[in-house]
């Protein structure tokens, strides 16, 4: 084979070329710190890196999550400690009121006293942390309470919807022990303000508690006259429940075929959304596929005698405080004699059995006194246990939160030891093959140029 300079020139070009590419690889590395810098470098540890960068993301997120929940759990501590001291103020109230020697001039100004704690209980309820009300449940961006002043100055603690109004808690209309056998073709009837509405039927393909649930929201959503005013959800607990969208409709179940899973719901009034999203537990993610309630809800701390979120009965904080306030005042219930419904200062009770009952307020000083010694005293201390009780609840998660948090620290440590293992450089090790790349490129030229002599067209201008 004849070799002429111009091949050998060709060569050194190609050879040279070579040694510029690895020499402008080692330097690209040295520079960067990185290992590669697009995916044909290293596909493999490209992907491996990718995955790993998305963990990393997802850990930070997680940890972000955490610590906004931690932040709000830590908040909530704080102010149910506040929530405790108003109500152990008000204890002091009642033993002074109930001492002997006090007149009822005396036991009004007590009584002027505990209708700023209630005020006061209502404010802390109502505490708002980055704009977000923390015993607001899920509805967080409205005040969950408000309170009302009537004619003689008594406050009361009500429940708000997201435009501040007045909702009741009323008891939810839930099934129990969902079987699809037993929805498949049955109707249910809404009496929706006094009037019986068309009867929902389901269809008989519904095989699963999510399928009964849409085609439920479906048939409501397709009649002219429920549409928007019935909302069908599923519970925690794998049962169906109903609510009312707007706070202010009253709408029963006035009939159903659905006996076995519905059978106590015919005639109840459906609790509504607003007051439903109250008693909700917010949940946030704290790592992959785990899912934690990490708030109080006004309801639950309200609460104090059935473990409810949305009961009606008089084990909770607003029905205390308005008995007190009246036996402050020197009044007591007139059990023996039944008004109407919507009379002035009625009281609403509801007996065990369900039954509801409206009575007014009587004065009779030394019953009221006897109340406040007495039963006021100890639902008090109830309600102080069971605030302490959602307290320790709120305690026990915010320890777990710190748990996680560090081991979420700890999770990404590693995750960012692999990830440097797989991306950055041994800088030691480049340097010195940055350095050999040099003398290759170096040697290169200089036999190049001993190689290649002078030619007569090195010579011709």
């Amino acid at each position: 084979m004849r070799i002429t300079n111009k091949s050998i020139s060709n060569n050194f070009l190609v050879d040279m070329q070579r040694n510029l590419q690895n020499l402008s690889k080692v330097q690209q590395q040295v520079s960067s710190m990185k290992n590669f810098s697009k995916p044909s470098d290293d596909p493999l540890n490209v992907e491996r890196s990718m995955q790993m960068q998305t963990s990393l993301n997802a850990t930070d997120q997680y940890y972000s999550n955490i610590t906004s929940a931690l932040s709000s759990m830590q908040t909530t501590d704080t102010t149910m400690g506040q929530l405790g001291t108003v109500l152990t103020n008000v204890r002091s109230d009642l033993v002074k009121a109930g001492a002997p020697g006090y007149t009822q001039d005396e036991r009004d100004k007590i009584n002027d006293e505990v209708r700023q704690y209630v005020s006061q209980f209502a404010q802390i309820l109502n505490t708002n942390l980055g704009g977000e009300y923390i015993f607001g449940g899920t509805q967080g961006l409205s005040k969950p309470v408000t309170t009302v002043t009537d004619t003689d100055g008594n406050v009361s603690i009500e429940y708000a919807d997201a435009k501040g109004n007045v909702v009741n808690s009323i008891p939810e209309v839930v099934s129990s022990g969902f079987s699809a056998g037993n929805w498949q073709g049955k109707s249910i009837t809404f009496n929706l303000n006094g009037t019986d509405e068309t009867a929902i039927t389901l269809e008989s393909s519904d095989n699963n508690i999510d399928d009964v649930i849409k085609d439920l929201n479906n048939k409501i959503q397709a009649d002219a006259d429920l549409r928007d005013q019935v909302s069908v959800v599923k519970t925690s607990d794998g049962n169906i429940k109903f609510l009312a969208v707007n706070s202010n409709d009253d709408i029963k179940i006035s009939s159903t075929t659905i006996e076995n899973n519905l059978s106590d719901a015919t005639g109840k009034q459906l609790s509504n959304v607003d007051m439903a999203n109250i008693g909700a537990d917010k949940t946030i993610e704290v790592s992959q596929g785990v899912v934690l309630d990490y708030n109080a809800t006004a309801s639950s701390v309200m609460q104090y005698g059935e473990n409810n979120n949305n009961a009606i009965n008089d084990d909770n904080v607003k029905a205390l405080m308005n008995r007190i306030q009246h036996h402050l005042a020197g009044q007591v219930l007139d059990t023996t004699t039944e008004v109407a419904e919507g009379t002035t200062g009625a009281e609403k009770v509801v007996n065990s059995d369900g039954t509801v009952h409206y009575y007014a307020w009587k004065t009779d000083e030394d019953a009221a006194k006897n109340e406040l010694t007495n039963q006021d005293l100890t639902d008090i201390d109830a309600a102080s246990k069971g605030l302490l009780k959602v307290r320790s609840q709120i305690g026990a998660k915010e320890k777990r939160m710190e748990a996680l948090q560090d081991q979420n620290k700890s999770s990404k440590l590693d995750i960012q030891e692999t990830l440097s293992e797989t991306e950055d450089i041994d800088l030691t090790q480049k340097t010195i093959e940055y350095s050999t790349m040099i003398t290759v490129y170096q040697a290169c030229l200089q036999t190049a140029a001993k190689v290649m002599q002078p030619t007569l067209m090195n010579y011709l201008s």
